[in-house]
């Protein structure tokens, strides 16, 4: 299992996506919880997160680290 933090945007019904960094088995979690609804607590990179999965519309994953500048 890769300690690598993954960025990971949680779509939120009336709401802006909150922007997250969690490793695959946290994400992967997530997406288990999804399934039964309801509240949980996501322990993000910086903050603790309580999250009502009922008003999760959609998870994005960055592929790859965000580049600055014009991609050299």
């Amino acid at each position: 299992m890769s300690d690598d933090k993954l960025r990971v945007s949680i779509g939120l019904d009336s709401a802006p996506p909150l922007a997250v960094r969690l490793t695959e088995s946290q994400l992967q979690d997530l997406k288990g919880s999804l399934k039964g609804g309801g509240w949980t607590d996501l322990e993000a990179e910086d903050a603790r997160v309580t999250l009502n999965l009922d008003k999760v519309v959609f998870l994005r994953v960055d592929k790859d680290e965000q580049k600055i500048g014009f991609g050299l």
